[in-house]
């Protein structure tokens, strides 16, 4: 049965990697239930998955991006003028996000570390909940983002280094409280992982260079495929379910699992 759990923790990565129910808190409850003792590799290995999930999706995007990058970067060093389109709003709006994010775990990283126990993480997923039930009622709106809100979804992604705060749900709430469309919210909050999940696998890797563990290569192999497989399902079902206005179904899951935890442990 050693392989059906390296394969769960893949699928609970994959899964609540992009689905408002924090993958931090579910990783934590998981590696402890199952003991795992290369639960930091297994993480490590988990990210990478879901990295590649949402690489996978918005490639077409990614790759415009890109293109759109270097040929303003071109023009630049060439001393011609820069025309705005909606690509290069995006790729800044990702850096205006990014920003505050790697601000706010730099500076609280130690405190963030402490915190994980699972009266944290029970407290952190009633949090969540309220926060996609209160989103659920907000009216629609259609703005598009900007610098300004591009920022405060940035804070709100640092701020879900909490344990038991969504990532997604959090930086898709605060999108949607300041009024930006609802899919275009979701997408860039999709992106504004990337960059977060590159430097939390890498943050994590340089640790486990420094306190190498046993590997289970058979293991790790599960544990990437199945947390990528899930990551792109995820994506698909959020986005679903964004359209449709169905977020207080994550509000309702979050709630009963703080119980179920507050019951039992």
């Amino acid at each position: 049965m050693e392989w059906f759990r390296y394969f769960v923790i893949g699928l609970v990565q994959g899964l609540t990697e992009f689905l408002p129910v924090s993958s931090s808190g579910h990783i934590v409850l998981f590696g402890s239930f199952f003991d795992m003792d290369n639960l930091l590799l297994i993480s490590v290995v988990a990210h990478l998955g879901t990295l590649f999930a949402v690489l996978f999706c918005y490639r077409k995007t990614l790759s415009t991006l890109f293109k759109q990058f270097f040929s303003d970067v071109n023009n630049i060093f060439h001393r011609r003028k820069v025309e705005k389109n909606y690509n290069t709003t995006t790729y800044l709006n990702l850096i205006f996000a990014t920003l505050p994010t790697v601000v706010i775990v730099l500076l609280f990283n130690k405190f963030f570390e402490d915190s994980f126990n699972i009266s944290s993480i029970v407290w952190g997923f009633l949090v969540s909940a309220i926060l996609l039930l209160v989103a659920d009622l907000k009216p629609a709106n259609n703005k598009y983002l900007n610098k300004k809100s591009s920022a405060i979804m940035g804070v709100a992604q640092g701020l879900a280094v909490l344990p038991g705060i969504s990532r997604s749900g959090t930086t898709l709430v605060a999108g949607l409280f300041l009024g930006v469309d609802k899919q275009e919210a979701l997408n860039f909050s999709f992106l504004m992982s990337i960059p977060i999940i590159l430097a939390s696998g890498i943050y994590e890797g340089i640790d486990l260079i420094k306190n190498p563990v046993a590997t289970n290569f058979l293991g790790i192999a599960i544990v990437f495929v199945s947390s990528f497989i899930f990551g792109i399902l995820s994506i698909k079902l959020m986005l679903k379910v964004v359209k449709n206005n169905r977020l207080y179904y994550f509000s309702f899951y979050l709630i009963f699992l703080s119980l179920i935890l507050l019951i039992f442990f």
